[in-house]
């Protein structure tokens, strides 16, 4: 699986963006996109990052991304739930922020 997302990408993170707290303003926004596109692309394991690309990037639910990809819609609710925990827990040690 290729590990890259395209560039247009990295607008469009409304979803993950949320797993950070009282960053309103533009540079701040930005600089946790950047942050997220490169988590995304070295820090999340190949399936990890299969499933979140397919979930917010394609747009796709989780019972089609299940069908897709032959497994269960619990395991893709699992690895959706993973990645985030492990994005979340980057961007505390990256930008020191608090739970």
């Amino acid at each position: 699986m290729r590990r890259t997302i395209p560039s247009e990408y990295i607008e469009s993170y409304p979803d993950l963006l949320s797993c950070f707290q009282g960053g309103t303003n533009h540079r701040e926004r930005e600089e946790y996109r950047k942050f997220l596109y490169r988590a995304i692309k070295t820090q999340l394991t190949q399936r990890q990052t299969q499933i979140v690309i397919m979930h917010y990037f394609q747009g796709m639910n989780i019972t089609e991304i299940a069908d897709e990809l032959h497994i269960n819609k619990s395991t893709v609710s699992r690895t959706i739930d993973r990645a985030l925990n492990r994005l979340t827990d980057l961007a505390r040690l990256y930008f020191n922020l608090k739970k």
